[in-house]
């Protein structure tokens, strides 16, 4: 894996003595660390992470084995998978079979590495995907078959030679037999092929009762790198070698955003005229004979009330993906746009379900996509989910993104997604910024914010968004500005990047002087938030206080020290893991916390000096 940095604590050293001479200058792709969609949603689901009962075996029925992931996730199905480790998602893939996907990395099922201190060089065991047990008792004659999709990498980052994706059978002696497996590879940029793999079960040792397949990857662990993506999991009887389609019409993405320039802007700002008379769906026949199939679409408002008529693309016969490629068939994948959200009067959220059938079809679950379409209080080019990060290793250096208002409006935020790194960049400060336009780059600073920020982690406001406030509502003119931030540090303060959308023309940096676009595609998850102030009260911010904490040094060997700006408060404070289990509780701090009984890994600390409270994350190596 080609990294800019690595979870090595050679890299930390680097990072911490040797700042100039490590990066040169410029702007930087990085890979993420953590899964931030995970980590916001392991709370409210880690109590149904418990491994389902092994004693509910399976049985092929007439459909057999499927799992085509296209539910929602971030969770294997539980009704047919024993693991929870994999990543259930619609961004990883390219040009996935059908819709969603099974992704594995180097992250836990909390969204975490496994080991935030695994050298980048090293190549361990990683995921699992373990099935059920299934009832396969049956002769050999009955031409068992099992098959997957895999593709390396995908628009995430690929796996070295040395990584791998392994598939395994449970043997009749109670262990587990490797039956395929295949090294990692790069895709090229303009590559989207997946490699199908068929597996006859002709084994007695396998034709039996309790019978399970599993998959895992060895990768390193230190990050969320090494992806594979698997698609289409089919196991069942009366097949043979050329069973190589499906009697499946699919979508194989979400659909995009209504709007024509954002994935979302403030109601105040919305006309009709920025609605897109027309907009995409992508729709594959996975058979190997044309389908004849039908399209439609509803809109409902966020009560759930439709609020147009039921648009109909009518029937049409959709031609295999093998000889034909994706539909074309425009009232199908590229729908007008026949209805007009009433006028807004308020902030207003709709949603478009999309829906393709035919008959008959293995699997219903891909045949309905939605999409919500936010028109509420803040512009976004972005689909809400990272699949990388910009990040900048100058001091002073700055980043922007250009945004347009229609009528004169109040900034009152920017909300910004950090993506976590190796080092704990919250000890870190940069100053918000909103520029002017000049000729089509970032112009005369018009804000410049008093107090320095710092990076925060963690689900404050819309999705892992963290909420920055404007020392003072910013009224701006109709027209073109940049909002952004400049760094007091040559650290990388890594912004996350949606792939799946690529606003790159609107992405600025400034590293010596001058604007640049940015050289890599991507969306930058960069909110600018607008309204009255009234609309926002009792929203949290992150904006620094005077007795803001911080720690350090970070990472940690045998002790951690506090910097608590000008509190002359007792402060107590409190450490867990990942998991959440309390290790020290509620302890009062003198001159500083011994951790040198903690094993390596990652922790969290809570500071409370009675009037304000703080959680940091903090590592412990040896």
């Amino acid at each position: 894996m080609t990294r800019i940095l690595t979870n090595k604590i050679n890299a930390v050293i680097c990072l911490l003595l040797l700042n100039n001479l490590c990066f040169s200058q410029g702007l930087f792709e990085n890979e993420l660390t953590t899964n931030q969609v995970i980590i916001s949603k392991y709370d409210q689901l880690k109590s149904t992470l418990k491994s389902p009962s092994t004693t509910d075996t399976l049985s092929l029925g007439a459909k057999g084995i499927l799992d085509d992931f296209s539910y929602e996730g971030p969770y294997p199905d539980t009704s047919l998978w024993l693991d929870n480790k994999v990543y259930i998602n619609r961004d990883f893939a390219k040009a996935p079979i059908t819709l969603g996907v099974a992704t594995f990395d180097g992250l836990d099922y909390n969204g975490y590495p496994y080991d935030f201190t695994a050298g980048a060089s090293t190549s361990v065991l990683a995921d699992y995907l373990t099935s059920k047990p299934i009832h396969l008792n049956l002769p050999s004659s009955d031409s068992i078959y099992f098959s997957f999709y895999c593709q390396p990498q995908g628009i995430g980052n690929a796996p070295e030679y040395t990584d791998s994706l392994v598939v395994q059978f449970k043997h009749s002696t109670g262990g587990w037999q490797n039956v395929w497996a295949l090294k990692g590879s790069t895709l090229a940029a303009t590559d989207s092929s997946w490699t199908l793999v068929m597996i006859p079960i002709t084994d007695t040792a396998f034709l039996k009762d309790g019978f399970q397949f599993r998959f895992y990857n060895k990768a390193t662990i230190s990050g969320n790198t090494d992806h594979w993506n698997i698609d289409y999991v089919y196991l069942n009887k009366t097949r043979n070698q050329n069973d190589t389609s499906f009697e499946d019409v699919s979508f194989v993405y979400n659909t995009a955003s209504l709007l024509n320039d954002y994935s979302a802007m403030p109601w105040r700002q919305y006309s009709t005229a920025d609605m897109k008379l027309n907009y995409n769906t992508t729709i594959r026949n996975n058979h190997t004979a044309t389908k004849n199939g039908s399209y439609i679409y509803k809109m409902y408002d966020d009560a759930g009330t439709q609020v147009n008529t039921t648009y109909s693309g009518g029937s049409f016969n959709i031609d295999p993906f093998s000889t034909t490629g994706y539909m074309n068939y425009a009232p199908f994948t590229n729908p007008v746009v026949n209805y007009s959200i009433p006028a807004l009067t308020a902030a207003a959220r709709y949603s478009i379900e999309s829906i393709v059938n035919s008959t008959p079809d293995n699997d219903r679950g891909n045949d309905t996509v939605r999409h919500v379409q936010d028109l509420t209080n803040y512009f976004a080019y972005d689909d809400g989910t990272a699949e990388n990060s910009f990040g900048l290793s100058t001091l002073h250096a700055e980043l922007a993104e250009k945004f347009t208002l229609n009528v004169a409006d109040s900034l009152q935020y920017i909300d910004i997604y950090f993506n976590p790194f190796i080092t704990n960049t919250s000890i870190y400060t940069f100053n918000l910024n909103v520029w002017m336009d000049a000729s089509g780059v970032p112009g005369g600073a018009i804000y410049i914010g008093s107090s320095a920020q710092s990076p925060a982690y963690g689900m404050v406001t819309y999705n892992q968004f963290i909420r920055y406030k404007l020392d003072a509502p910013l009224y701006l003119n109709p027209g073109t500005f940049y909002v952004g931030f400049t760094q007091n540090t040559n650290q990388f303060l890594n912004v996350g990047v949606d792939k799946n959308t690529n606003t790159q023309s609107k992405i600025f940096y400034n590293v010596s002087g001058s604007w640049n676009t940015s050289p890599f595609s991507g969306s930058l998850m960069l909110h600018p938030v607008f309204g009255a102030a009234s609309e926002f009260t009792g929203i949290v911010n992150t904006q620094n206080k005077a007795n803001d904490f911080s720690i350090y040094p970070n990472p940690a060997n045998d002790r951690l020290f506090i910097n608590a700006g000008k509190t002359n408060e007792k402060i107590t404070f409190s450490i867990f893991d990942l998991l959440g289990k309390v290790i020290i509780d509620n302890a009062v701090y003198s001159d500083l916390i011994d951790i040198s009984n903690l094993e390596n890994g990652v922790y969290f600390v809570r500071l409370n000096d009675g009037k304000n409270a703080t959680t940091l994350k903090f590592i412990k190596v040896k």
